[in-house]
């Protein structure tokens, strides 16, 4: 069996995800992590902005299009994406407009942390910061990359945000994330179509969902790279406005 079999990465292009939220919309209500209690058959919907919000713009059209609501978690660290630069704060704040949700996607080891007092403290500090940038409310974290101390923090909420990797979400919600390219335990097609969970937790990464069927390694060099014609992008257009007769100069 060939690794595109093995890893259906058949699953992970842009019309297949347009086709699982028609597929969502016929068994679950979408709701947010502010208004999923005593609802029946739900499912949130989230997204982790690990390496290029581009992507997830692309998904959050999608989602408006076939009106239903996301949650998009937004990361301070990347090694990947600025999000204080003007072209990813602009995406950020286009997702809003569609009408969908931001969260802080929180990195713990970026400030090592050790215990909930530290915790409680660095999320609080990043969730302030995100507030005062985008001018909206956070009140959502997920954990980017969980360790052993993280996947302990199993409390509802923590610096007045719902923790997505609380107890409640674990037990009481069936799961299914494409983390790192493919399907870790259930294809999502066949989570969506089974209707014998009543309500569902899905996590996806917008750099995963391309036009065209790819690998999970040939997704992220494509992250890479639409980074830096992003850069260039936005860099040229500022000097053409500033009319510097030259720009980035080539071969030719």
């Amino acid at each position: 069996m060939s690794n595109q079999e093995k890893y259906n990465f058949d699953d992970f292009t842009q019309d297949e995800y347009r086709k699982l939220l028609k597929i969502a919309k016929k068994n679950y209500v979408f709701k947010g992590y502010n208004n999923y209690v005593n609802e029946d058959s739900f499912v949130i919907w989230r997204h982790d902005i690990d390496f290029n919000p581009y992507y997830a713009l692309e998904l959050a059209k999608i989602e408006q299009e076939e009106k239903v609501h996301a949650t998009y978690f937004i990361l301070l660290h990347s090694n990947l994406y600025n999000l204080l630069s003007v072209s990813n704060k602009k995406i950020i704040n286009e997702i809003i407009g569609l009408g969908h949700t931001v969260g802080l996607h929180f990195d713990s080891a970026y400030y090592n942390v050790q215990n909930e007092i530290e915790l409680e403290s660095a999320l609080t500090f990043e969730k302030e910061l995100l507030e005062k940038m985008f001018n909206i409310s956070i009140n959502s974290f997920s954990f980017h990359i969980n360790t052993p101390f993280t996947m302990q923090c199993e409390k509802l909420s923590y610096a007045g945000m719902i923790n997505s990797y609380s107890a409640y979400f674990k037990t009481e919600v069936e799961y299914c994330s494409d983390s790192y390219g493919y399907w870790r335990f259930r294809r999502l097609e066949d989570v969506l179509s089974n209707t014998k969970d009543k309500n569902l937790h899905i996590l996806t990464h917008p750099e995963w969902w391309q036009e065209t069927v790819k690998s999970p390694l040939q997704r992220l060099h494509d992250c890479v790279n639409k980074q830096t014609e992003e850069m260039i992008k936005g860099d040229s257009e500022i000097l053409k406005s500033i009319n510097r007769e030259y720009q980035y100069i080539d071969w030719k």
